[in-house]
């Protein structure tokens, strides 16, 4: 039965000729399969009176003229806002669409009762960069009543049986750890010298505790000192590296849940970092491949908590991938007192409790040796001296 004909206008970005093209390329198998499509870059298209339809790539991108004209337009307007950040990204969704005969794609919101529902995303805590625990970390773990926690591949079996004790059914994520900082520049780590130097640490958890399934791999690398202008200049380049890393471990471990790593959040910082929208933009690819992807988020004051390019970067993250199970694998305040950051915390665990797709949230950092990184980060000293946020978390004042 031929699809019926519905004229449609397809928006694509661009700031010079090229891109353009790319973008409007993208959408040709669409186009093709679809009757009635009409790809532009001229927002003035949309006062054209014969679209029934407007689908408006990367909106964010578009002048606010073009959102007036909508709103003022006489005819009532279905408009899609359709976030894709690369030409190869918008193919591949559409190309889901075109497989799926999903003109409009899926018209209701991703169900999560099977993966992961809603009212679950764990209280979760940052091991230590050696990967084990010491002494009354685990008296603050307790005292959280943490739920999932997050180890480097260093940890040792002896830490997993102690976290064990406390909570039987602690969710367990691990990262598996190799340096990439040279002097503050990228050491240049190919994906099978990545694989072999972690491979006999992963093994040796997954050894003793078969239940560890969930495994990031890598950490934020859109910074210099986590790789970027070493084997990878961009995420593009990262992709691959990616892709391969996963490969491997797949070929030794096929039934383990392999995440795409967190991204440093900001801006461009020369010689520092890569932007994460960028970043994570070239990647979308590799992300969109993962079995799950982890997100960072950070603020330094009440507003900044819940703003999306601070605390609550999951949002930008969940309008690419809003299929995509989501780990909050670093969060934290660094700059205000410990008390206010304690019911912070405890407000920011219970307001995404009720996010579907999250799987959890992890605070950075238990404890750290770092003189430097301890005041701003940890939730106690290395004298053992409890800063006060556990106690606060554990009485989970926010949640139900």
């Amino acid at each position: 039965m031929p699809e019926q004909r519905i004229e449609q206008l397809f928006l694509v970005p661009g700031s010079t000729k090229a891109e353009v093209a790319a973008w409007g390329a993208a959408v040709l198998e669409f186009a093709a399969y679809f009757p009635g499509v009409f790809i532009s870059h001229d927002y003035a298209d949309a006062l054209r009176p014969e679209f029934e339809r407007i689908t408006i790539v990367e909106p964010d991108s578009w002048p606010d003229d073009l959102w007036t004209m909508i709103k003022q337009n006489p005819r009532q307007l279905v408009v899609e806002k359709l976030n894709a950040p690369t030409p190869e990204v918008l193919a591949e969704i559409l190309h889901v669409r075109v497989y799926y005969g999903l003109r409009f794609g899926f018209q209701t919101e991703y169900d999560w009762k099977q993966q992961w529902p809603p009212g679950v995303s764990l209280i979760g805590l940052h091991g230590r960069s050696d990967g084990n625990l010491h002494g009354v970390d685990y008296d603050i773990v307790q005292k959280a009543r943490i739920e999932t926690i997050k180890l480097t591949s260093h940890a040792e079996p002896s830490t997993l049986e102690r976290l064990r004790a406390i909570n039987p059914g602690l969710f367990i994520i691990v990262r598996p750890i190799l340096n990439f900082n040279n002097d503050g520049r990228a050491h240049r780590i190919g994906p099978q010298e990545f694989f072999d130097a972690t491979a006999n640490d992963l093994q040796r958890l997954f050894d003793y505790d078969p239940n560890i399934q969930y495994v990031e791999v890598h950490n934020e690398p859109n910074l210099v000192i986590e790789g970027l202008g070493g084997w990878w200049t961009n995420g593009k380049e990262f992709s691959a590296w990616f892709d391969e890393v996963v490969r491997l471990y797949r070929e030794r471990w096929p039934a383990k849940k392999y995440g795409f790593p967190g991204l440093s959040p900001g801006s461009n910082m020369n010689n520092v970092r890569q932007a994460m929208r960028q970043f994570l933009g070239e990647a979308a690819l590799a992300a969109a491949r993962a079995d799950w992807i982890a997100v960072h988020g950070y603020w330094i004051s009440e507003r900044e908590m819940t703003e999306p390019i601070h605390g609550f970067t999951w949002q930008l993250y969940r309008q690419f991938f809003p299929d995509k199970l989501l780990f909050i694998t670093e969060f934290g305040n660094p700059a205000q007192p410990k008390q206010l950051v304690a019911e912070q915390y405890s407000r920011y665990y219970g307001i995404l409790r009720h996010v579907a797709g999250l799987g959890g949230a992890v605070s950075y950092v238990v404890s750290t040796s770092n003189s430097y990184e301890s005041p701003r980060w940890a939730w106690r000293d290395e004298n053992g001296q409890d800063v006060g946020i556990a106690a606060e978390v554990g009485l989970r004042r926010y949640i139900r």
